[in-house]
């Protein structure tokens, strides 16, 4: 298995990151790819540079994180690959869950679906409406253990219709498990593995279409991280920066054509849209059709100050596909998102708590004691993955 860690200016949390990997997975490599301002990570990494599993690379400065993520793949030589953010880590078993797969001819295999089953706040992170209640706390749902096939066609369309709400089910290379003959299979026949400007997005689609034998395992194999500086912490500070081209996260695209039907300004939920919007181009098949009124409903809640992006991307999709299609649509996915968020608000009523009914675990400094802490509460209750022959 190779796991593989882009980073870029958090040193500090991919130093810890990979040296608790190292020492958890006996039989991974771990590819840790670099394209910080300063090249200090080696001095974080120190004796792990020589390590005969660990694999350093420096990127070239400037490149965007897509084609960060596609050179860093090509550094992978695992039958299994696992991309993790600079601020996650892998959870326990993984190295039973991949090698269950390869046993059992799996090519991919991921461990939540619609929310985390478990993930950690590092300290530093501040919620607009919890304070610092969530950091340097790990947060654990209740799981199953069980192993099930996915349909890969059925979790596409289903991201496809809540368009911009990010990867449902669909089998992926972030935070899941994929077979390298899969991957030279999405690769030999589109190209590349990563595109848009999310290389999550773009790549669980095109994977979803080539899979042949998808499973999900209701397990914490992997430990999400929500850092200060990381997407999942502005996202907890609800911080999203409106100027699309002026982003951090986009700058680096050099000479990027923004999709016509895909409000220009920077949020989440755009970015996330455009990419799966590019992935869908890519395949070429007409039966894939994103809702963008569902995108447009959540721009106009949630981006109102954006009302000129948001009106011209609607006026788009009116003048291409009727104002028949285009407006009531718009207004049942208003209806259908207001009605999501006033379940969300229910639970948080009956669960007040950072974290709602999720366990939590405080005095965490770091991912590596999340890990730690997983595990044993994992070992407590005699908790392991339940693997079976398809």
């Amino acid at each position: 298995m190779s796991i593989v860690i882009p980073t870029h200016n958090r040193q500090h949390y991919a130093a810890i990151t990979a040296r608790k990997i190292v020492a958890e997975c006996p039989n991974a490599e771990v590819i840790v790819s670099d394209t910080s301002d300063e090249e200090t990570l080696p001095g974080l990494l120190g004796d792990l540079m020589t390590h005969p599993r660990l694999t350093y690379v420096r990127q070239p400065l400037g490149i965007d994180v897509v084609s960060h993520f596609e050179a860093a793949l090509h550094k992978t030589q695992g039958d299994y690959v696992f991309f993790i953010g600079d601020d996650d880590c892998v959870g326990p078993h993984i190295e039973a869950v991949a090698q269950w797969a390869r046993e059992q001819s799996i090519d991919a295999v991921i461990s939540y679906r619609n929310s985390f089953i478990a993930n950690y706040y590092w300290p530093g992170i501040r919620s607009k409406y919890y304070g610092d209640q969530y950091a340097g706390k790990l947060f654990l749902n209740r799981f199953s253990s069980r192993a099930w096939r996915l349909d890969a066609g059925k979790t596409v369309n289903a991201a496809l219709r809540d368009l911009g709400r990010g990867l449902g089910s669909m089998p992926r290379a972030y935070h899941g498990l994929v077979a390298r003959a899969l991957i030279n299979q999405v690769v030999s026949k589109y190209g590349t593995l990563f595109g848009g400007v999310s290389p999550d997005i773009y790549s669980a689609i095109l994977i979803s279409s080539e899979a042949k034998n998808p499973w999900c395992v209701d397990f914490p194999f992997c430990l999400p991280g929500g850092s200060a500086p990381s997407t999942s912490g502005s996202g907890a500070a609800r911080s999203d920066t409106p100027r699309l081209r002026e982003h951090p996260h986009i700058r680096p695209f050099r000479n990027l054509t923004w999709d016509p039907l895909i409000p220009e300004f920077y949020s989440p939920y755009n970015v996330w849209a455009y990419s799966a919007k590019k992935a869908v181009d890519r395949l070429g098949d007409t039966r894939l059709r994103p809702n963008f009124p569902r995108l447009y409903a959540c721009c106009l809640l949630y981006g109102r100050n954006y009302g000129d992006a948001v009106a011209k991307a609607i006026s788009n999709h009116a003048e291409m596909f009727g104002g028949l299609r285009t407006y009531p649509a718009i207004a049942h996915e208003i209806a259908r998102e207001v009605a999501f968020q006033a379940q969300r608000l229910g639970r948080r009523v009956l669960n007040p708590k950072a974290g709602g009914s999720a366990k939590s675990t405080a005095e965490l400094e770091t991912i590596a004691d999340a890990y730690d802490a997983l595990r044993d509460q994992c070992l407590a209750v005699k908790a392991a993955p339940i693997l079976h022959q398809p």
